[in-house]
């Protein structure tokens, strides 16, 4: 995988716990060959991110594209990092891929990030 980050995040949002708040690194790598943008999250805390994703995809539309004028679930392949937490998601693979499908969040495991 030949990947450039374009730009780097760490974010916080919130878990049924509000004293223990989730954190994840957000990395935004340089458009694919598609035209779409490629984000890798990777979670930072015991939480699992696949479970708050849509808190988290609202948190980055808001603090990050929305300032580019960019609609996650329209421009962006949403891919999270596989870890002991994520198993069920990934199926054994490296990562998570995010897909949108209407209003519904479906979780893929691939073994790499497409760019």
């Amino acid at each position: 995988m030949d990947k450039n980050i374009v730009y780097e995040r760490d974010l916080l949002y919130p878990t049924e716990n509000m004293f223990e708040p989730g954190s994840i690194h957000v990395e935004l790598l340089s458009p694919n060959k598609k035209g779409s943008m490629p984000v890798l999250i990777e979670g930072k805390t015991s939480h699992s991110p696949a479970k708050y994703i849509d808190s988290i995809i609202r948190i980055m539309q808001s603090d990050i594209f929305d300032r580019i004028h960019i609609d996650v679930k329209h421009n962006i392949n949403l891919y999270i990092k596989g870890n002991e937490l994520m198993k069920q998601e990934s199926a054994g693979k490296r990562y998570v891929s995010v897909m949108f499908n209407g209003e519904r969040i479906e979780f893929k495991g691939v073994d790499d990030i497409e760019v």
